[in-house]
């Protein structure tokens, strides 16, 4: 490629300096083209050396991709037209779709609407009929008999369990737990092992004394009259079989709950004594020694009176397993709900200022009280919890005893007696309920203190009663199946042993035709009734369980 710009030959002297050159040497030199210009002129004379034939090529490329662009584009052109129009015909189609259905929701909405408008009426007339059905059958005394039943022998063991409760609780931490942790820790183990001694020393053994090798304790357990155990055996005797390892199985889970409470409550003493919280220590033996007390008097004034009995005296057999399970529901929703009311009450009694946690009670300041004002403000506290527990059992009590008679054609009625007997119970169901009510308070004490650690003690105080009572609620709810059918179970034993003692069956007689269950009437139920429950049986496969005889409150 040669050089545009011609330089002259020779050499010229500079007289005189232009602007733009030396004026002597004659017109300046012509301006260079620029880059573009020489750009295009280098890419043309390349292109000019090249065989014709790959020009060719070139401009035949250029023509092809060319004709390639405008296919291309012609083709994404096309593709958006017939996306486009795809996308109008979906959405037309999506937009009728949302319409028929829309018209179909809202036809169905009319129809739930009105469907559910007469089945809240029908709800309405059941409830009203309901309400006013124990006014005409005179279960509105059995009401009332119930709560005045509750109100001694709950309310009055309750106001006696969170006086000790606070009181053992004030007096124990100054004097003996803060001198002495290690003598609070070693009176802690050792309750809690006769605790669990008591479940397998004396409660289990009184359960095995069954004079019917186990079939009365099977039956008390599930609600079973003699002639539907019969009709099991006979017809389902893989099903009897497995009721019975059910039976056992139940047993030895109070017995184990016994064992977990009592771990849980020793492992909290130990920790409260290591981490130099006395408090810890003191509440757990304090909550010891209460349900201790509860236990006994609960079911001491259980034996002594009584307020309802059956209407028609019929033979009943305990509460089936549905309406047990009921039962088991209705105590925990209303565990949880009188609990946060008996925490609201007790706020708005108290002083402004004032708190409550379990057996402490605190000024405005934040000190314990002690003192006169220590047990004024306790007898409060412990009215106000005595209240509500009253109101729990009453409605169980209530609500066993409903469905325990209406099983068998049977109602209830206000009936005040002193039958003063039954007093075995003690060694029992004070024993289990107390399995009960231990591991209640338990496990809602470690899982308090689990709370505190992970929020360094910064909850709420509506969220730590919701907290707490919820626990009570669910420990309560959880075992309350398991621990009433063992309730009825120890019942049911109690007469066959008190039957076969007072009455020892003839050589001759079958023990099954002479031992039977002691109830609220000597008279058999009737035939249709009984024709009726074991027809219930054979069509089940599963079996129905147990009633409530005696109940407890919560452990708060």
């Amino acid at each position: 490629m040669s050089n545009p710009v011609q330089h002259s030959t020779g050499s010229f002297a500079m007289t005189a300096t232009g602007q733009h050159a030396d004026l002597e040497s004659g017109a300046p030199a012509a301006t260079p083209p620029p880059r573009s210009a020489r750009v295009a002129s280098a890419v043309s004379q390349f292109f000019s050396t090249l065989p014709g034939n790959t020009a060719s090529m070139a401009g035949s490329g250029f023509k092809h991709a060319k004709n390639g662009g405008e296919r291309v584009l012609g083709g994404m052109k096309k593709g958006g037209e017939y996306t486009w129009s795809g996308m109008k015909t979906g959405g037309k189609y999506t937009w009728s779709g949302m319409k028929t259905t829309g018209d179909l929701a809202w036809k169905g909405a009319k129809c739930v609407g009105k469907e559910g408008w007469k089945e809240g009426q029908a709800t309405a007339v059941s409830l009203a009929k309901f309400t006013a059905a124990p006014l005409q059958n005179k279960a509105w005394g059995a009401l009332c008999g119930h709560t005045l039943q509750q109100m001694v022998t709950c309310g009055l063991p309750t106001m006696m369990r969170e006086e000790a409760f606070i009181e053992t609780y004030n007096l124990m931490l100054p004097h003996m737990v803060e001198k002495s942790p290690a003598a609070a820790v070693g009176l802690q183990v050792a309750l809690s092992l006769a605790n669990i001694a008591a479940h397998h020393y004396i409660r289990e053994p009184r359960l095995a004394r069954d004079p019917q090798n186990n079939e009365v304790a099977v039956r008390g357990h599930f609600g079973l009259s003699p002639s539907q155990a019969a009709v099991i055996k006979q017809d389902k005797p893989a099903l009897w079989t497995a009721m019975q390892t059910q039976h056992q199985n139940d047993s030895k889970r109070v017995s184990g709950q016994q064992v977990m409470a009592e771990l849980m409550n020793i492992g909290l003493s130990v920790a409260g004594a290591v981490t130099g919280n006395p408090a810890l220590t003191t509440r757990v033996l304090s909550s010891q020694i209460r349900n201790v007390g509860y236990a006994a008097a609960r079911e001491t004034l259980n034996a002594t009176g009584s307020a309802v009995a059956s209407r028609d005296g019929k033979p009943s057999f305990g509460v089936n397993d549905d309406n047990m399970s009921t039962n088991g529901a209705w105590y925990t929703c209303s565990t949880l709900a009188m609990g946060m009311l008996q925490d609201a009450l007790i706020q708005r009694a108290l002083p402004e200022g004032y708190s409550v946690s379990g057996p402490e009670i605190r000024d405005a300041s934040g000190q314990r009280l002690s003192g006169q004002e220590l047990h004024q403000m306790g007898a409060l506290v412990s009215g106000i919890r005595a209240a509500c527990n009253t109101v729990i059992e009453t409605g169980d009590a209530f609500l066993g005893k409903h469905y325990d008679s209406k099983q068998v054609g049977d109602g209830q009625k206000l009936s005040l007696s002193l039958p003063m007997k039954d007093y075995a119970r003690l060694l029992d169901h004070s024993v289990a309920r107390l399995s009960w009510n231990n591991f209640a308070s338990g496990s809602t004490l470690a899982a308090q203190q689990v709370l505190n650690a992970i929020t360094k003690g910064k909850v709420s105080p509506a969220f730590s009663s919701l907290f707490n009572n919820a626990g009570t609620a669910a420990a309560f709810g959880l075992t309350y199946k398991m621990v009433n059918q063992i309730y009825q179970a120890h019942s049911k034993v109690r007469a066959a042993v008190a039957q076969a003692e007072n009455h020892p069956p003839h050589p001759e007689i079958a023990d099954e035709d002479r031992i039977t269950d002691v109830t609220d009437s000597e008279e058999p139920a009737p035939e249709s009734a009984d024709n009726d429950r074991i027809t219930q049986i054979r069509d089940r496969e599963e079996p129905a369980p147990a009633s409530v005889t005696a109940r407890s409150g919560p452990a708060t």
